[in-house]
């Protein structure tokens, strides 16, 4: 069973895979340039995931819910990109699930608080691999694959 983790970011946004039977693990991310017309934005999110579903056909699909501090610009942006990847995900017939960052460190680290760092270390020592200078999104999301995993006992 392949689970899409998806980490929606609107400079970066990653998906990582993992096959919890095979432990097959990949994970790919796009970038935008700073300058990118938000709408554009959120198209490219879009097409992305919607690419990468049909490419891969993860069984399931879990995303992280953005944290929303006070920045109101910010939060709107993030659901906007959260949104694109639902509607993805909806358009190809996938269900999502969806985990706050707090869960996320839980499940991996065993702490809520811990931070970005943490988890990366955690997830390639967990998974046994090596993720190198990949940012930090790409490990973000396939925390969220794998929380989704030890989340529904797969």
């Amino acid at each position: 069973m392949l689970i899409l983790g998806v980490d929606p970011g609107s400079s970066i946004t990653a998906c990582g895979f993992i096959d919890p039977s095979t432990k097959k693990i990949e994970f790919d991310f796009i970038k935008f340039k700073q300058k990118t017309p938000q709408e554009e934005r959120i198209f490219g999110v879009f097409e992305f995931i919607s690419q990468i579903i049909r490419a891969f056909k993860p069984h399931e699909i879990a995303v992280e819910s953005p944290f929303y501090s006070v920045n109101i610009k910010s939060a709107m942006v993030l659901s906007q990109i959260k949104a694109a990847v639902i509607i993805a995900a909806k358009q190809e017939g996938k269900n999502i699930f969806q985990y706050t960052p707090r869960q996320i460190k839980q499940a991996i680290c065993g702490y809520g608080a811990a931070d970005k760092n943490q988890v990366r270390f955690v997830l390639e020592k967990t998974l046994n691999i090596d993720l190198g200078d990949m940012p930090l999104d790409v490990s973000d999301a396939l925390a969220v694959a794998l929380t989704h995993i030890y989340t529904k006992g797969l």
